[in-house]
């Protein structure tokens, strides 16, 4: 890194040694560092320098058990249109003053019907957009853009993305650590009947073209569940070939599949003891960077599993629906723990703190009814720019 500015003039002497400058600054918030660029040359240098945007997203990870540093990603219906407003707020924000946070105007990315979120990583937001082909002969097409709202910095489009039937697509969105490289996965596939691979496409951030890597081992979810990125990894649940759906309409045997993005290999997961076949697929989520299932057992309890680093499942909450006043269809997924055990539980409508050492509902609060929140959630504020190196 170049030599920092001392604030002090030419004959005195520096009281602090730029190293430490550099240390004390990278624990400071986003918007923080954004005003003190304009402090000095030096100070506007190492801000934007590559090696001081990793070390403040190390400090920024550091306080992921901390519900008033993990941001909550959400979009706003703004017309009949489909068209919406996206944003993002602490958890603790939503908690305490869930009206404000939704109607606020700051940081805020207006988005057409077209687009939707297709995950977070390191501070970045990624979106995918659709246009459908206007006749046989032209192929329906998407395109990923990527956004860090703290920085309010936008990249271009990235090259298209061409397939016969574009929907149902599943994308995934992570950071492969070994290349310093953002990836996005695109699973291609067709609802039917037969077995047949799925052919999987990767782009690069920065690169100008998708390319090919091996089909997908297993029938992923057609409900566009996208990806979970955890540890250089990508991960979506499905399940295994027999039938893609069986004639009472409940699935196959259930199954969780990681991509190596490093490798760009796949690997087949544990699963939890789960009770089926079910009408409803079980839904994958983060808790505490540590990978979680959510199901419904027996139409009557709402079931969360953690995965734990010995390649086992614990049950961390199993709760009647009507205990926490939800109806059985419209409790979604877990959202983020909290350093003292307490879960966020995301409803239409509803956010439920849940004690899980004591097992009762901490604090329920109301959300407006216009907003979605997006299935991958833990999202930390970050220096890291959307056009990659």
């Amino acid at each position: 890194m170049q030599p920092r500015c001392h604030l002090l003039d030419a004959e005195s002497p520096p009281i602090l040694h730029d190293e430490l400058i550099g240390n004390i600054l990278s624990w400071l918030p986003v918007k923080s560092l954004m005003r003190f660029q304009c402090v000095c040359k030096s100070w506007k240098s190492l801000i934007s320098d590559p090696q001081f945007v990793k070390l403040h997203l190390r400090q920024s990870s550091a306080k992921n058990g901390d519900l008033a540093h993990l941001r909550l990603v959400f979009e706003r219906k703004i017309d009949n249109t489909g068209n919406k407003i996206v944003s993002s707020c602490s958890y603790n924000e939503l908690i305490e003053n869930p009206t404000t946070v939704v109607n606020r105007r700051n940081s805020h990315f207006r988005l057409k019907n077209k687009y939707r979120s297709i995950g977070t990583c390191n501070g970045l937001i990624s979106f995918v957009g659709v246009q459908l082909g206007e006749g046989k002969k032209d192929k329906d097409r998407c395109w990923v853009k990527f956004w860090n709202p703290t920085i309010k910095s936008r990249s271009p489009k990235t090259p298209y993305l061409y397939h016969p039937e574009i929907e149902p697509v599943t994308f995934g969105f992570g950071y492969d650590p070994s290349s310093e490289t953002y990836k996005v996965v695109a699973l291609l596939f067709s609802v039917d009947n037969d077995y047949h691979p799925h052919p999987v496409k990767v782009y690069n951030m920065g690169s100008d073209s998708w390319r090919s890597i091996p089909a997908f081992p297993i029938f992923p979810s057609p409900f566009c569940f996208d990806g979970i990125y955890l540890n250089g990894a990508l991960i979506w649940s499905g399940h295994h070939y027999v039938s893609h759906l069986d004639r009472a309409g409940e699935w196959d045997k259930f199954a969780i599949v990681s991509l190596d993005l490093a490798t760009e290999t796949y690997a087949e997961l544990s699963v939890p003891p789960l009770e089926m076949p079910s009408a409803l697929m079980p839904s994958l989520d983060l808790l505490k960077d540590c990978l979680c299932v959510s199901h419904m057992k027996n139409k009557t309890h709402f079931v969360l599993w953690q995965f734990g680093v010995d390649n086992s499942w614990t049950c961390l909450l199993n709760v009647n629906y009507e205990y926490i006043s939800t109806p059985r269809h419209s409790l979604r997924c877990a959202s983020c723990m909290s350093g003292n055990g307490n879960v966020l539980l995301l409803i239409e409508d509803v956010a439920i703190l849940y004690d899980l050492t004591e097992n009762r509902v901490e604090l329920r609060v109301e959300i407006p009814t216009n907003i979605y929140c997006y299935h991958d959630k833990n999202y930390i504020e970050s220096l890291v720019s959307p056009y990659g190196n």
